[in-house]
């Protein structure tokens, strides 16, 4: 089973997202710890961590780890992507509020990179 972790503040608001991930066949697990997500990442090998623009402090040393570099990121930022706070080795990112099929392609995609 393809595995995500979500890293995001908003917890309850991830809950939708994670119920629409599972029925798309996905198993996910949603933390608001930069901690518990290095954690759950040793547990679980992710194949996807997708992680909100207010997390990029746990996105900067996901990438800088060399045990977990090769794990694709997708950004989500309320923010416009062009952004100029926006420097982060992510494998790609999403506008929110975000089109779920678009967002699936995503998602998607990311998975096919590491197959």
């Amino acid at each position: 089973m393809n595995k995500i972790i979500v890293i995001n503040n908003d917890l309850d608001g991830m809950g939708l997202l994670k119920t629409w991930l599972e029925s798309k066949g996905y198993q996910v697990t949603i933390t608001s710890s930069k901690d518990e997500m290095f954690s759950l990442i040793q547990q679980s090998r992710p194949g996807l961590v997708i992680a909100d623009i207010m997390q990029s402090q746990a996105v900067e040393e996901l990438k800088e780890d060399c045990t977990t570099v090769d794990i694709p990121v997708l950004l989500m930022s309320g923010y416009a992507m062009g952004h100029e706070n926006i420097h982060l080795d992510v494998e790609d990112t999403i506008e929110k509020p975000f089109n779920l099929p678009l967002f699936a392609k995503k998602v998607d995609d990311l998975f096919q990179l590491r197959a």
